[in-house]
């Protein structure tokens, strides 16, 4: 999907227009409305994410997000926009199914699926500009931390 495109689907957060009528109206009675981390449009997962701002020395944002399947910094893919907008991408895959023991059985056939197993795709826009050359990546037990620093012009305006 292209990066314009996911701008106006359900999974892309803005913390610029967070409060206004418009906002919490956006969404209302859109199918592909992403509330709990289901796939929303063409079955691409929308993984929930906690966004949260950094002061002091460390002046930023920190995103950290549920993707299960997701084990390593190589299955993400991040993407930025004018500096103010993050694209967080990648695919994730059930193959290895755990089991209890042997099962007796090299075949098995889905009866139910309820994990996502395909693409996800994220992105969020800031409400000032970023630092993407200096944006890190960890991954720890399917739980993705993105940090990322504020521009030495965006962090000494405030107080």
């Amino acid at each position: 999907m292209s990066t314009i495109e996911c701008l106006l689907h359900p999974h892309h957060i803005s913390l610029v227009d967070t409060h206004s009528l418009r906002a919490k109206l956006n969404h209302m009675g859109d199918a592909y409305y992403n509330v709990d981390g289901l796939p929303s449009h063409r079955g691409v997962l929308a993984p929930k994410l906690d966004v949260f701002e950094l002061d002091g020395n460390t002046a930023g944002w920190l995103l950290v997000g549920d993707i299960p399947g997701v084990n390593s910094v190589d299955d993400i893919k991040i993407e930025w926009l004018d500096g103010t907008t993050i694209f967080i991408r990648g695919k994730t895959a059930t193959s290895s199914i755990p089991t209890f023991g042997e099962t007796g059985s090299k075949i098995m056939k889905t009866v139910h699926k309820e994990r996502h197993e395909g693409s996800f795709e994220r992105s969020v826009t800031l409400p000032a500009k970023a630092n993407p050359s200096e944006t890190k990546i960890e991954v720890k037990d399917g739980v993705v931390f993105v940090r990322i620093p504020k521009t030495s012009e965006a962090g000494s305006g405030t107080a």
